[in-house]
């Protein structure tokens, strides 16, 4: 009996002390980097389309995948150039991103809520399968104006 209670004890705390990766959901994935790369990453969306242009009016978010550490991965992005004379249709690329995250604890002892908002910090190009365009490296901080 108190084996199995020093074993429940023991998994019990294995598990509180290793505690959860914070992980940022897709869906912000998704809306921060489409509102970024409407108008806030020019250097991306230009050398993804080739020409210079100030953003992608729908970008469409695709093969989000996540580095073990949660806040860092790769996605697939296509959409039209917003205001550009000569570029293609649809431009599309791979980027790297990377998250930051803040968190907020509120409330009392028994009922607190923990606020958790995500930064977009970074966006890399990494590849571009716009049909003539020639690939080119763009590191760029990106501001998606809008916390979630």
């Amino acid at each position: 009996m108190r084996k199995g209670i020093l074993i429940a004890a023991v998994m019990v705390s294995a598990v509180t002390l290793s505690g959860c990766k914070k992980q940022v959901p897709t869906d912000i994935v998704q809306r921060s980097l489409r509102n970024a790369l409407r108008t806030h990453a020019p250097l991306t969306t230009s050398a993804m389309c080739g020409v210079t242009v100030k953003g992608l009016i729908n970008a469409n978010i695709t093969n989000i995948t996540r580095k073990p550490d949660g806040v860092t991965g790769t996605a697939h992005i296509s959409g039209a150039p917003w205001l550009a004379r000569g570029a293609p249709a649809v431009c599309e690329g791979d980027v790297e991103f990377k998250y930051s995250s803040t968190s907020r604890t509120s409330g009392t002892r028994k009922r607190k809520t923990t606020t958790t908002t995500w930064s977009l910090e970074h966006v890399k190009l990494i590849a571009v399968q716009t049909r003539g365009v020639a690939f080119k490296s763009v590191d760029e901080d990106a501001d998606d104006d809008d916390d979630d």
